[in-house]
């Protein structure tokens, strides 16, 4: 099972690069993030679900995906390209290694859903219910966010302007506390399952955290806003006293 769910995610990681850097282009790039965890979890259900947990992860995973996808393939062909793979599309090798980092990141990721798919005969109960919880949180968050923002660019009177109204105005990046909260969602649903070195599932929510807190999400954006905005008294005032991801907290 898990030599087919590596597989399954190379594979297609693979296309998306050569695709991707046969057309230089990027507007496929999120399709196949998304893809990939329908794939690998669609293989997993055929392979192995036989309890409730099983089939409600397969929707989460299927809902998630297709609500991630679906936004930021509007949104790549409303920008025309992201301007971050402007130089990286030319060189293979680094492109190469943006799609081995995402494969492995969806591979991370996906090891609590793996572990679940391990698990026969599960019984429903209180964790899974919770884990649910803490994942619909997240998935309504990112879905608002998101959508305030896309709204928000694609106003002209907004032109130079940044966003800081609705939940952007509780914290500079929303949608990143919502994915988070759904990957410690189905972390908590496999919680049951867990045993001895499984625990090392813990790393899936963790290693969101730390690509959007200190790698990919916000250090990126932070640079390119402050490029942007830095110059606007109301953007300073912003980023002092606006928590960068948790209400009052940080």
């Amino acid at each position: 099972m898990l030599l087919e769910s590596i597989l399954t995610v190379l594979i297609i990681n693979a296309i998306g690069l050569f695709w991707g850097y046969k057309q230089q282009s990027d507007k496929a790039t999120d399709l196949f993030y998304s893809l990939s965890f329908v794939a690998l979890t669609v293989v997993l259900w055929f392979t192995a679900a036989d309890s409730l947990m099983h089939h409600l992860l397969l929707g989460m995973i299927l809902l998630w995906s297709f609500r991630l996808g679906s936004y930021l393939f509007k949104r790549i062909h409303a920008m025309g390209k992201d301007d971050r793979f402007d130089e990286m599309r030319k060189q293979f090798i680094r492109f190469a290694g943006f799609w081995t980092l995402q494969a492995l990141s969806v591979l991370i990721l996906s090891i609590p859903v793996i572990i679940i798919y391990q698990t026969p005969n599960i019984e429903f109960g209180a964790v899974h219910i919770l884990g649910i919880g803490i994942w619909a949180l997240g998935l309504l968050i990112e879905t608002i966010a998101d959508q305030q923002k896309f709204s928000f660019r694609q106003n002209p009177v907004n032109n130079g302007q940044f966003i800081e109204t609705g939940l952007w105005k509780q914290v500079q990046h929303p949608n990143y506390l919502g994915e988070i909260l759904c990957w410690l969602g189905v972390f908590v649903c496999a919680i049951p399952s867990l045993e001895s070195w499984e625990w090392l599932a813990i790393i899936s929510p963790l290693w969101i955290t730390f690509l959007l807190v200190f790698v990919s999400g916000i250090p990126l954006l932070q640079k390119a806003s402050k490029k942007k905005y830095g110059h606007l008294e109301s953007y300073q005032s912003y980023q002092k006293n606006t928590p960068l991801l948790i209400p009052f907290l940080y």
